[in-house]
């Protein structure tokens, strides 16, 4: 039996057997018969493309899934819509007033955090170390540590918005600050 014709036994025999599912897939993240339709065939297609090692391959399903999977973050990156700007439209920019602001209040504030909370922002944000180097120092994993800096930044973020009375909306991270009593 030529290797083409095992190739396309295995892949009918795999192909039956998980095609509905699938298809179901598919359907369940595009929410479209159609184009889910559309990326079975091109799913097909792939496995073709990989016909040297797909009916060798430990758990072809699960190659399957991943191929789905990355199709249909392709399609999403080239059915997205783009807003297009107005080039004299405005750009957004934190206020001076907001910055000064800032500018006075942040010692406050990271004066405020726990002590293990405002080492973190100080050594990695303001110091510039490595992350690593500062996961070594604690003895804890670099995962770990960038969990524990995102801790202490959100902290940060709210401190400062309750002590210094900034706001921030979705155009800026700082924009306007209300008066300081």
């Amino acid at each position: 039996m030529s290797d083409v014709t095992a190739f396309n036994n295995c892949m009918s025999v795999f192909w039956r057997q998980h095609e509905a599912e699938l298809s179901r897939f598919l359907t369940s993240k595009t929410g479209d018969s159609e184009k889910a339709a559309d990326l079975l065939q091109e799913l097909f297609l792939r496995a073709r493309a990989h016909s040297d090692s797909f009916c060798k391959m430990e758990n072809p399903r699960a190659w399957l899934y991943r191929a789905a999977r990355n199709l249909l973050i392709d399609e999403y990156r080239n059915t997205r819509e783009f807003v297009e700007l107005e080039e004299d439209a405005p750009l957004t920019d934190a206020s001076p007033n907001a910055i000064s602001t800032l500018d006075i209040c942040l010692p406050e504030t990271l004066q405020a955090l726990p002590e293990d909370e405002r080492w973190l922002i100080e050594e990695s944000d303001l110091n510039r170390r490595p992350q690593q180097s500062l996961a070594d120092e604690l003895g804890i994993t670099l995962t770990a540590f960038k969990s524990r800096l995102l801790r202490a930044r959100k902290h940060l973020k709210e401190t400062m918005t309750e002590l210094c009375q900034i706001e921030a909306d979705d155009t800026s991270p700082v924009c306007c600050h209300k008066k300081m009593n």
